[in-house]
């Protein structure tokens, strides 16, 4: 036996033998990461749906009409800036925030919140573009933004703002907050119970932009 001939063959040998337990090792991975994509919960995103139809009935006015306004960005905590969906159990630990793992809004809460605030606006009157200095301004700062645990099974959606109107100075200003029940304790249900919250603010405070008697 020729060891200068016989040592290629052990070579290949070996390099087929490693190649071999390679592609086993890349096959157990990829099957592994397959397992794991399917323990996985998917991401289930959320906006606030369509706003609330106004129903005027049962003796209920339809809501005044509002001056043409102008409206700032709104403006809120940093813990608002991302699109996590944030509850917190007031029996429990009242004190921390916390986010649901799999569900998220589309954007940030307080994007959401300032279209809805400005579609509003435009229902109830004119909205103009926030250079027309000639108009009153209003600028909203969100306070809180959160799905509220007061038990294991029950909830409701909190949203609390402070509202400024000014033009040339400050014209007024107030604190509104809104809380709704939720219909289930979760994330589904805090979305539709701060969704209903939103709306319920909103109409609050253009009512009460409407006692400011602007022009």
């Amino acid at each position: 036996m020729n060891p200068a001939t016989e040592m290629p063959r052990f070579l290949r040998s070996a390099r087929s033998r490693l190649q071999a337990a390679l592609l086993l090792a890349a096959a157990g991975l990829a099957l592994s990461g397959c397992a794991l994509t399917r323990g996985n919960d998917p991401t289930v995103t959320y906006d606030l749906g369509p706003p609330a139809a106004a129903t005027p009935g049962n003796g209920n006015p339809a809501p005044a009409r509002l001056p043409k306004l102008r409206v700032a960005q709104t403006d809120g905590p940093n813990w608002l800036d991302g699109n996590a969906l944030f509850y917190r159990l007031q029996y429990a630990q009242a004190q921390r925030l916390q986010a649901y793992a799999t569900q998220r809004w589309v954007m940030s809460p307080t994007r959401l919140f300032d279209e809805r605030l400005r579609e509003a606006v435009a229902a109830r009157g004119t909205l103009s573009w926030f250079g027309d200095s000639s108009v009153p301004a209003l600028k909203v700062d969100l306070i809180e933004f959160d799905q509220v645990f007061d038990s294991a099974t029950t909830s409701e959606g909190v949203v609390r703002l402070r509202a400024t109107v000014f033009q040339h100075g400050m014209l007024g200003q107030q604190t509104f907050e809104a809380r709704r029940p939720a219909a289930s304790a979760d994330g589904a249900g805090g979305v539709k119970a701060l969704a209903e919250a939103s709306d319920a603010v909103i109409a609050a405070l253009l009512d009460w932009i409407g006692t400011l008697q602007l022009k």
